[in-house]
This record gives structure tokens, sequence and C-alpha cells, in this order.
């Protein structure tokens, strides 16, 4: 954005921080209390693209055909409210009563970050497949455009909305999950020691504090 280079301190997200498992409730704790049956699971979370509107009822039925199709258990929460969400919803309803199927409006943030951890993937176009999942060493099978150029981990695999590929990225993540995975990107969770360091260091205040503008 035209900043010194001089004067960029990359500690990473200060989000990464609240993520250490040893702040997390058990499995069995999580487990326990939303009546979470399986032994392995993975995740969904499956939002509403604004721009895409017009598609938003054949992506979520490909979307839900492929989790159908498929063999493993599903943690499901609810998608955003953008527009879009209820034509998502409807295809929910095809979800209920699937004894492979537990649907969530909502969880408790530090309950979803243990279920995470614990996931065997998580699917869908959430944000939380790009940044916390890596993290935490989690495959991420990432459909469609609404995380287009952002994190790219080598735990994504990127598939577009057709529900064979989907299928079979399913089918493939086990082979993703053996794999070493880079959670460089957004740092390693220490960001909130990185800063005080830097507060307390001489550095950061010898910064010349005159905004200029480097153009790139």
């Amino acid at each position: 954005m035209g900043e010194l280079e001089s004067s960029i301190y990359v500690i990473g997200s200060p989000d990464l921080d609240l993520m250490n498992p040893t702040n997390l409730p058990s499995l069995n704790i999580v487990k326990e209390y939303y009546e979470i049956p399986f032994k392995d699971y993975a995740i969904v979370m499956f939002h509403p693209v604004t721009t895409d509107y017009k598609n938003i009822k054949q992506n979520a039925k490909n979307f839900v055909d492929s989790l159908l199709n498929s063999n493993e258990n599903f943690v499901v929460i609810y998608p955003n409210n953008d527009l879009g969400t209820e034509e998502i919803l409807l295809e929910y309803r095809r979800l209920e009563n699937n004894s492979r199927f537990k649907i969530y409006p909502s969880l408790r943030f530090e309950y979803f970050l243990r279920l995470l951890k614990e996931t065997r993937f998580i699917i869908g176009n959430s944000s939380a497949g790009v940044r916390e999942a890596p993290y935490y060493k989690v495959p991420t099978i990432d459909i469609g455009t609404r995380q287009s150029n952002r994190g790219q981990a080598n735990s994504i695999i990127n598939v577009a909305y057709d529900s064979e590929d989907i299928l079979l990225a399913i089918k493939n993540i086990s082979s993703k999950k053996q794999e070493i995975i880079d959670i460089n990107e957004f740092g390693e969770g220490n960001s909130n020691e990185l800063f005080l360091h830097l507060l307390e260091s001489d550095i950061i205040w010898e910064v010349n504090c005159q905004k200029q503008f480097q153009d790139l």
C-alpha cells in the first residue's frame, strides 16, 4: 500500500494466538455438549457468493449432492446471512434425518476450534479453510471462487462447483493429510510475543513517522 519497506514488521495474525490447543476444551467435552456421535468427521461451511447469486441454487445443489454421495460423517454449520443463504438452507433440508449429518446454526468459537483441529478435513468456501485449518494442519477442500486470491497453503485443494469434482476431492483427501503442511503464511501463533518484543525494543521507535507513499 505504498508503505516504506523499512517500517513494516511482519508478526503474523493475532487470530492464531487464540487457537493454541492447550487453551481449548477437550474433544470429548465438545462432542458431548453438541451430541456428536461420530468418531471421525469432516466440517462443512458453505456460504453464498453474493456476486454469483444467479448460480447459487445450482451450486448449493451440486454441493449437497456430493456430500450425500460420499461416505463421510459431517458436522454442518449454517452459512452466514448474505444474499443466497435461504437457497443453501433449502438444500440442507435434504440432510435432515440422515445419521451421517449433524447440523448447527452456530457453534461456540472455542468449541468450533477444537472440532476443527480434530476433523479429517473441512469442506466448503469459508475463510476458516484458508486460515485456521492450515494452522492445525487440517486439509481443506475449497469450492468455487469465494476465497480466490486469498491464502493458499499446500493443504488446500481447490475445486469447481461440479459435484463429481467435489466427490473426487473428498475421496482423495486422505492422501493430502499425509503431506507436510506449510502454516507460515499467517504466522505461528506468537504474534503477541513478537508485538511486545517490538514495543520493548528501540527499533520501532526509530521509524520515520512522516507518511510517505512509495510508488511500486
